[in-house]
């Protein structure tokens, strides 16, 4: 589903069941008929949000799998809460051992951070083609979502669970330690604009529709009952403000020699939760990465809809490009 269910219908439904609830209760004393409205609209409107969070990535679910190993693990967070990981390996490059298949000799690991409201499945679209190539891909479910134990409420907690994330890969014996790309969207950006950025073990990060700055984005003026309104109305919630300084800002570093091959940003000029002016655009300053390595795409919204094969692209070049992950 398109973001525009977040932009026009949610709104819309939000402003007409106002009113019919207003008519029932006062106009009509119909008191019994409008708590059951008003009962049927807070579960539709929470169906809407939810359909309009998610990415059309997520329907495909279909694609094929008979190339790829998927093995699971689990992966338990500092404060005891656990989730589960799927890893994905090239069938015919692979040897089984006792531990499940493995490469012959380590190899580079390119691992996906899903966004709010998703899964870890959601990025199997490039998964499964990356493991084909002789990758090893993997993908966690955030606290709160998918498999994962937690609540979705803590998300600002997500960006400490990475340490967690990037010690388990590490351990894998075909994994290539310092040879890792870490990848996120949305919320899943920010993760590795922060953590993974600043964790050695990393060579690269590619972050997608990846917030810069939360005061900017509690200070900008959104259109009322907007998904980005809706998105700082959550934010705003936090009471650990601590946590709300695990953005962009605080982590880049003004080094453009030291970003060059390290930092790739893909957002979308129709960003109305993540709007580029007061992201990607200063990211891209603050990192002081080169015009290519920074994309701005026409004709999509937040979750990239309908550039699937696209981003996929222009993510495998700049993987390629890398010399810390090449195959050979």
């Amino acid at each position: 589903m398109k973001l525009y269910v977040l932009v026009f219908v949610l709104p819309s439904f939000v402003i007409i069941s106002a009113i019919l609830i207003y008519i029932l209760f006062l106009e009509l004393d119909a008191l019994f008929l409008g708590i059951i409205y008003s009962i049927i609209a807070c579960l539709v409107i929470i169906i809407l949000f939810k359909a309009g969070i998610h990415s059309t990535q997520s329907h495909f679910d279909h694609i094929s799998k008979d190339s790829v190993d998927i093995q699971k693990v689990e992966v338990i967070f500092d404060d005891g809460v656990k989730s589960i990981g799927n890893f994905y390996r090239s069938m015919s490059e692979t040897i089984l051992t006792p531990q499940g298949r493995r490469y012959p000799e380590p190899r580079p690991t390119i691992l996906f951070f899903h966004g709010f409201w998703n899964k870890k499945e959601i990025n199997e679209l490039h998964l499964i083609p990356l493991a084909h190539m002789g990758y090893i891909s993997v993908a966690f479910d955030q606290r709160g979502h998918g498999e994962a134990g937690g609540k979705k409420g803590d998300w600002y907690n997500m960006f400490n669970d990475v340490v967690a994330v990037l010690n388990l890969i590490c351990s894998i014996e075909d994994v290539r330690e310092g040879y890792i790309c870490c990848i996120g969207k949305s919320m899943g950006g920010t993760s590795v604009l922060t953590r993974c950025y600043q964790d050695e073990r990393v060579a690269m990060v590619i972050a997608m529709s990846a917030l810069h700055d939360v005061d900017l984005l509690l200070n900008h003026k959104f259109r009322f009952l907007s998904a980005g309104w809706f998105v700082r109305h959550e934010i705003s919630k936090v009471k650990n403000k601590a946590a709300l300084k695990i953005a962009a800002h605080y982590f880049l570093k003004h080094d453009p020699s030291f970003n060059k091959n390290r930092v790739f940003l893909i957002h979308a000029r129709k960003d109305q939760i993540f709007p580029p002016q007061l992201t990607f655009k200063l990211n891209k300053e603050q990192a002081g990465i080169p015009e290519n390595h920074a994309i701005l795409l026409n004709n999509c919204g937040h979750s990239l809809e309908g550039q699937e094969s696209l981003v996929f692209g222009i993510i495998l070049k700049w993987i390629r490009e890398n010399k810390a992950m090449k195959l050979t």
